[in-house]
């Protein structure tokens, strides 16, 4: 449990060793008076079991070290360093000969942990596969969110049927252990690692596939052979529902003659967006059902692998429906509510007030910015500020406001280093950093950063 300390006191020692916006962030050096190794404030002190956790000091929630806000940002892929427009800067600057030789491994990671701690950052957000900063197991020099995937169905990748596979059968469950034992089991007593997250935001609501032009469980399980028991376990929710099967038959435009000739017919529904809206709210019951077997599933073989790290669960989409739809249920068995929302402070306040006593857990903002078009960056991922100076403000804004509140535990940006429309992938939508494509900070997104580094837990204390 935290000792008690009188706020003014807590003021003081808060402030020991910070300087002006653009001076030493608090924990750069390390360790300093006030910050633990991690990027933790030492002022609050909990029970160390050597692992990041969830805590409530009976005024708020905290990720566990010291008291820890993630503070930290994601897209630290080192081959955005390795572009045609600026590659050959990045390997004279390593004095590398060649990407991912020595070199360059040794210069990429230096040069990152030193920009991280010029910004007063705690956390690689979960969008990092620059593996000089996270592997070998126990050797990171800085907290990381790392990826445990059983299925893979981040949107990105424009998951296909195939990828919605039959949760609800005993190859998932192998699927799982097999994949938790890969790329768990040798972090399990890696103290960096802030927890596991799995999806990028999977599309899993109706909307959410029409958006992706993906599918989701219900449309394609209900098509599968009698045998599957995902389509067992379909028949058995559609018979919870109705309970005669003459009303299935008046939404679905069929003929059943009872249940068990729903359970034999196979490929009866085309795989598109629901026709009425009762398809729709079968097709959001059944989900959540799927769901709650997802999870459970996918957490026990975690679990099983490394009992000692945070369940992050997917990254869930915010933006759209499948948070509101979801989070009731995904909470039952994740360690805080991992969310991608790129809204302004008022909509991420509207989304926390409305779940907040639903879910009991408290909200990581595990991906999101703001962003400002430019010449080669013309359509940015966010919402579009007029200029640098108000992306800071809204960027100040936001984290000011959301670690101001009790159930908010933290905000991974998007991201480190500007992409171009000239990169391979990125041609439509681009990835703003807070840095260019050779390394300069916007300087006003590097002032509200730093300040808001230097002020994190005098913010997360303040008394409303």
């Amino acid at each position: 449990m935290p000792f008690p300390i009188a706020r003014r006191d807590f003021l003081k020692s808060a402030l020991v060793g910070l300087g002006a916006c653009f001076g030493t962030p608090a924990w750069a050096a390390q360790p300093t008076v006030d910050r633990d190794r991690f990027g933790g404030w030492t002022g609050l002190k909990f029970d160390a079991t050597g692992f990041f956790r969830t805590e409530h000091d009976g005024r708020r929630w905290w990720l566990v070290t010291h008291a820890f806000i993630s503070w930290g940002v994601n897209h630290y892929h080192s081959g955005w360093w390795a572009q045609d427009y600026n590659r050959d800067y990045w390997l004279q600057r390593f004095g590398a000969e060649q990407v991912d030789d020595p070199a360059w491994n040794r210069g990429f990671r230096e040069a990152a942990l030193a920009d991280l701690r010029r910004l007063g950052l705690n956390t690689l957000g979960i969008h990092t596969n620059a593996t000089m900063l996270t592997h070998p197991p126990g050797q990171a020099r800085f907290p990381f969110v790392a990826p445990y995937e059983p299925l893979m169905l981040s949107h990105y990748l424009k998951p296909q049927p195939d990828a919605y596979a039959d949760i609800f059968a005993p190859e998932f469950e192998a699927q799982c252990e097999r994949t938790a034992q890969q790329v768990a089991a040798p972090y399990r007593d890696d103290p960096m690692v802030l927890g596991y997250c799995m999806a990028d935001c999977p599309p899993l609501t109706d909307n959410e596939a029409e958006w992706n032009g993906s599918t989701t469980w219900p449309r394609r399980l209900r098509n599968f052979a009698a045998e599957a028991p995902g389509k067992q376990a379909y028949v058995d929710s559609m018979r919870e529902r109705y309970g005669d099967v003459a009303g299935f038959n008046a939404t679905y435009g069929t003929g059943f003659g009872g249940w068990s000739d729903l359970l034999n017919a196979t490929d009866w529904r085309p795989d598109l967006a629901p026709l009425n809206q009762a398809e729709r709210d079968d097709n959001a019951a059944f989900l959540l059902l799927c769901v709650d077997r997802y999870y459970s599933v996918a957490r026990a073989a975690l679990r099983r692998a490394d009992p000692n790290h945070l369940f992050l669960g997917d990254k869930i989409n915010g933006d759209m429906d499948s948070l509101n739809s979801i989070a009731g249920t995904t909470s039952q068995y994740t360690d805080l509510v991992n969310t991608q929302h790129y809204a302004r402070w008022e909509g991420q306040r509207a989304t926390m007030d409305r779940l907040t006593d639903m879910v009991g857990q408290p909200f990581l903002n595990g991906d999101a910015a703001y962003t400002t078009p430019t010449g080669t960056m013309p359509n940015p991922h966010g919402q579009h500020a007029r200029d640098m100076a108000e992306r800071a403000l809204w960027t100040r804004e936001f984290m000011e406001n959301a670690t101001a509140r009790p159930d908010f535990v933290g905000w991974h940006m998007c991201g480190m280093i500007d992409t171009a429309n000239t990169m391979p992938g990125k041609e439509q939508n681009q990835h703003q950093g807070l840095m260019t494509t050779r390394g300069e900070f916007y300087p006003e997104m590097e002032a509200a950063v730093r300040d808001i580094s230097d002020r994190l837990y005098v913010i997360a204390t303040s008394e409303a």
